[in-house]
């Protein structure tokens, strides 16, 4: 005799027992039966709930990821085979496992994989590859989700954050360098990503700050950029300009604060020219530098041998940058046409405004645009006014790339005190235009984070990390050359290969969690592939919630004892 069929003996003695005796009550005698007949229906439905019949996807798991909201919970289907990862806040009926490995092992019968939450972590995402059908991310949190900056620059080179910030409309980012000054600054676009650009002067690590900001200046979200500067030559820039103006002036003062190595020569008048250094432009000269700056009056100069030789450089990795300054000589119209850029002269607008681009807020700033018509083909556009009028394009050209500069008066940003935003203006325009240079570095997978798992391929048999206290952990290299790294401590660490150093930061485990957040998420739909159409349906009996049976005992209980206290009450008053 099972337990069920006990039970329903028990509450229908006692059902009987009451009824017998009610059936001597005066009072409310119908309504009595009827509640302790009630009663009884429901205490066995709070012990053994009825069940009902479930369509779920018979090898199908879902998988609760960390992050996971509550109201994704409840959606959960509940015939599906749920499990939960380590760092899941969830019911406890849910089935724990310590990673997916062991819960593909435990339900072997799963093909698809159903993942709920902020997404698979590291570990798990090798094992997942093949099965991820669906994917219902949980909302990220407010604040920097996006992080792409390089792990190292060379001494002298323009490197890049671009990032995207949740749930800010309005906003701005600034990037302070390890000092607190702002090195550079941008207002979010409609998508909240940004894209600053930065100086690499001196060799070391550094930790540089980005800071987000809504639109009443409040601090949003603050993490750390980690950046290692390697040794190497700045930038080589040659200025090759047809008349001195307040641009050419301040742009010379910025290369120079910045670090970049600059030649130039400036033409006064006939065979009198401003020279700083030696800026050479024989073939051996080109292939030295990295970006030429040249506007129309110097292109028209040029003997024909010269202009081929610079020509020959920027296919052969050169960049360069055309500044158009005042009216275009159809010669030099006609050459820069076959360098991808057909200029001619037409009424457009004169006033532009960079507020948006740059980050300024409103500024008030209005900047000079040259009254051009461009016909850009297959150039993309280098620099945008806050009306989406393009100020600049750029192409590439073989191994270099070729760009057109509309913009007259920028060192207005100096002027005003936008120091930041001129350096990301023209620190973002160089690093586009310039020649491509280093050697490649051995690659990494995402950021590295207390605890989790960071792979290294491109280095050798004898490869170790060291960390903060100098302790030396060798690593196991594979046939394909990459070895995994778990870190124990945050801070500096240094991948060691020969007598070759990288060095590389390591995120606390509890740092920048937005940042793990949306790295996760994007690891994960990363992984999406597998047809909804394979699906196996099948059909699951389930037990309903117990709770709207007891809340309705409850209530059964609460009338009877008003029933059975009423009638008490009366019989006494009846014998008095």
């Amino acid at each position: 005799m099972n337990a069920a069929l006990v039970v329903a003996l028990l509450l229908a003695g006692a059902v009987v027992l009451g009824v017998l005796r009610t059936l001597q009550a005066t009072r409310y005698r119908l309504a009595r039966i009827g509640l302790q007949i009630a009663a009884a229906l429901l205490s066995y439905c709070c012990l053994f709930p009825p069940a009902t019949n479930e369509d779920f996807s018979a090898d199908e798991l879902v998988v609760v990821t960390p992050g996971a909201a509550r109201a994704q919970l409840a959606t959960l289907p509940a015939a599906a085979t749920i499990v939960a990862l380590p760092g899941v806040d969830a019911d406890k009926v849910i089935e724990r496992v310590p990673d997916l490995g062991t819960a593909l092992r435990v339900h072997a019968g799963a093909r698809r994989l159903r993942v709920v939450g902020s997404g698979l972590p590291m570990r798990d995402r090798d094992v997942a590859r093949g099965h991820v059908a669906t994917f219902a991310a949980a909302p990220l949190p407010r604040g920097l989700v996006e992080l792409d900056a390089p792990a190292s620059v060379r001494a002298g080179n323009i490197w890049r954050v671009d990032g995207r910030v949740e749930a800010v409309t309005d906003g701005r980012v600034e990037l302070h360098d390890p000092s607190g000054a702002v090195v550079a600054a941008q207002a979010l676009d409609t998508q909240g990503r940004f894209a600053l650009h930065a100086n690499a002067k001196g060799e070391g690590t550094a930790l540089f700050t980005l800071k987000a900001f809504d639109r009443d200046g409040a601090v949003v979200d603050s993490v750390t950029v980690p950046l290692a500067v390697r040794n190497g030559s700045p930038l080589k820039i040659v200025l090759l300009a047809g008349a001195p103006d307040a641009e050419l002036k301040y742009l010379r003062r910025w290369a120079a604060d910045a670090g970049l190595e600059l030649t130039s020569q400036i033409a006064l008048s006939d065979g009198v020219a401003l020279s700083e250094g030696t800026p050479a432009t024989d073939e051996a000269a080109w292939r030295e530098a990295d970006i030429a700056i040249v506007d129309e009056r110097t292109w028209a100069a040029l003997a024909a041998p010269r202009k081929q030789v610079l020509i020959a450089a920027v296919h052969d990795g050169l960049g360069l940058l055309l500044r158009v300054t005042g009216p275009l000589p159809a010669a030099v119209a006609s050459d820069w046409a076959d360098l991808g850029f057909r200029v001619r002269a037409a009424d457009a607008p004169t006033s532009v405004a960079l507020d948006k681009t740059l980050g300024l807020g409103d500024s008030g700033l209005a900047f000079a645009r040259h009254e051009f018509a461009v016909e850009a083909g297959d150039a993309a556009p280098l620099l945008r006014a806050d009306d989406g009028s393009a100020l600049a394009w750029s192409r590439n050209l073989d191994r270099g790339r070729v760009a057109l500069w509309l913009l007259a008066d920028s060192y207005r940003l100096a002027l005003a005190g936008s120091v930041p935003a001129y350096g990301t203006l023209w620190g973002g325009t160089l690093a586009t235009v310039a020649r491509a240079r280093g050697e490649e570095d051995p690659s990494r997978s995402g950021s590295a984070r207390v605890d989790e798992r960071v792979v290294f391929c491109g280095i050798g048999a004898d490869a170790a990390v060291v960390d903060e206290r100098n302790t030396r952990s060798p690593l196991g290299i594979d046939e394909r050359g990459c070895a995994a790294h778990w870190p124990e401590l945050a801070g500096w660490h240094a991948l060691l290969d020969g007598n070759r150093r990288w060095p590389f930061y390591v995120r606390a485990h509890d740092e920048a969690t937005g940042l793990a957040a949306g790295e996760s998420q994007r690891a994960t739909r990363a992984l999406l592939g597998v047809p909804l159409s394979t699906s196996v349906t099948a059909t699951r009996s389930q037990p309903l919630a117990r709770w709207p049976f007891f809340l309705a005992l409850l209530a059964a209980l609460t009338a009877l004892w008003w029933l059975e206290r009423s009638s008490a009450a009366t019989g006494v008053a009846i014998d008095a």
